[in-house]
C-alpha cells in the first residue's frame, strides 16, 4: 500500500516514516514545505492512507498559522472527501484555546469533521523524542541538546508542569490505526495518545544533568520507570557521538583480568573476568552480597560449600549450554577453568563493591 505523509520532514514525520519504512508491503509517498499539492494529485488513485502532519506552530506571521494549518487541510480534504480515503491528522491540545495556533487547527478540525467519514483528529499534548529540533518548539529537545553539549538552560519556574507523550508510543499508534485497530482513547470526535507523563520542568533537568553526569562514568541511570527510561533514550540522542564511550578500568594479574562494566545506582553491578586454563578463582563467602555467575565462554567448574553445615555443591557448565548460576550467601564458592582456552565469566552482583564494607571473606571450598 502507498502510505502518504505530510510534514515527512518533521519532528514527527521523520519518526513516523522510519517507523512506516520497516513495515512490509507498505510504500511511503513524501509531502513536505518544499512539495505543491500537484504532488498529492498525481499520487491521488495510489493512495491507500493519508497521515497529515504538516503544519505550522513557529510562523514569521499570523497568516501562516492558517495558511500552514487550516487552508492546507482543506485543499487535501477537498480532493479525498469523494474517495473515502483515511485521513489520520495530528491536531493540538491547543485547539480549544483561544489563539492563532488553536484556532488554526480548529478549523481544520471542523473542516474536516464537515466533509469526510473515515477520519481520525488526534489531539496532542507536549511532544519529546529523538530529532526533536532545539530551540524551537520542545523545552524537552532544548533541555538535552543544550545539558549534552555543556550550554546553560533556563527555567523560570521549576514547579512548572508539562503533559508530555512519546514519540514512538505516538508511531506505534499511527501504525496500529494503520492497520484497522481502534485508538486507544477517543473522546467524542477526538483522539489521545497514551501514556501520557505529568513532570516539572524541574524533574526533567535533574534528571537530564544525572545523565550527563553518568556519561563519563561506567554508572547507569536507573531507568525502571517508563518515564526515565523514555527520557533517557531522547537524552542520549542528542549526546554527540564522539562522547558516547568511556573507559573501563581492566584489573590484569597472572591469573587473568577482571573488569567492572555496569554500576547502578539501586541495581547492583555487572563485570566480567578472564581466566586462563587451570586458574581458580573465589574461594569466599558473603553474608549479604549476591552473585550470579554466566560462563560465556569456554568450561569451568563451579563449586560451593556451606559454612555452616558443610554442605558441597558442583556444577559443570560451558559456553554450548549458557547456565546462570545464583551464588547464595553462606556458601564459601570459587570457580575454576577447567577447558583449554580461555574462560570468560559473566558476574552480576547485587550491589556495588565497596572497598570500605567488602563483606568477602576468605574460605577454601
Amino acid at each position: 500500500m502507498k502510505v502518504l505523509v505530510t510534514g515527512s520532514n518533521g519532528f514527527i514525520g521523520k519518526n513516523l516514516k522510519t517507523h512506516l519504512q520497516a513495515l512490509d508491503n507498505v510504500e511511503v509517498i513524501d509531502y513536505d514545505k518544499e512539495d505543491t499539492i500537484d504532488k498529492i494529485k498525481d499520487n491521488l488513485a495510489e493512495i491507500s492512507f493519508i497521515f497529515h502532519l504538516a503544519g505550522v506552530n513557529r510562523p514569521q506571521t499570523t497568516e501562516e498559522f492558517y495558511q500552514g494549518n487550516s487552508d492546507l487541510t482543506k485543499q487535501i480534504v477537498d480532493l479525498i472527501k469523494e474517495k473515502n480515503i483515511p485521513l489520520l491528522i495530528t491536531s493540538s491540545i491547543q485547539a480549544e484555546k483561544d489563539n492563532d495556533y488553536g484556532k488554526s487547527k480548529k478549523i481544520a478540525e471542523s473542516y474536516i469533521k464537515e466533509n469526510l467519514k473515515n477520519y481520525y483528529i488526534f489531539r496532542l499534548h507536549n511532544v519529546f523524542g529523538k530529532w526533536s529540533r532545539p530551540n524551537y518548539n520542545s523545552v524537552v529537545a532544548t533541555f538535552c541538546n543544550n545539558i549534552a553539549h555543556d550550554l546553560p538552560i533556563t527555567i523560570n519556574d521549576e514547579k512548572t508542569s508539562l503533559d508530555l507523550i512519546y514519540i514512538d508510543d505516538i508511531c506505534y499508534e499511527f501504525i496500529n490505526i494503520l492497520k484497522g485497530q481502534e485508538p486507544t482513547e477517543k473522546i467524542e470526535d477526538y483522539c489521545y495518545i497514551n501514556p501520557r507523563y505529568n513532570v516539572t520542568l524541574g524533574y526533567i533537568a535533574k534528571r537530564l544533568y544525572e545523565f550527563r553526569d553518568s556519561m563519563n562514568s561506567i554508572y547507569v541511570p536507573n531507568t525502571g520507570d517508563d518515564f526515565t527510561k523514555k527520557l533517557y533514550s531522547t537524552y542520549i540522542s542528542y549526546v554527540p557521538v564522539e562522547k558516547t564511550h568511556v573507559s573501563a578500568k581492566k584489573n590484569v594479574d597472572e591469573r587473568g583480568s577482571f573488569t567492572e562494566l555496569v554500576r547502578t545506582y539501586d541495581s547492583g553491578q555487572f563485570s566480567v573476568s578472564f581466566s586462563k586454563p587451570g586458574i581458580v578463582r573465589g574461594n569466599h563467602y558473603h553474608h549479604t552480597k549476591l552473585e550470579r555467575f554466566i560462563v560465556i565462554k569456554g568450561k569451568a567448574k563451579i563449586s560451593f560449600t556451606s559454612v555452616i553445615d558443610g554442605s558441597h555443591y558442583e556444577f559443570i557448565v560451558d559456553d554450548n549450554d549458557i547456565q546462570i548460576v545464583t551464588i547464595p550467601v553462606g556458601y564459601t564458592h570459587n570457580i575454576e577453568n577447567i577447558g583449554n582456552e580461555e574462560m570468560i565469566l559473566a558476574i552480576w552482583c547485587n550491589e556495588l563493591f565497596d572497598k570500605d564494607k567488602p563483606d568477602t571473606y576468605f574460605k577454601l571450598v
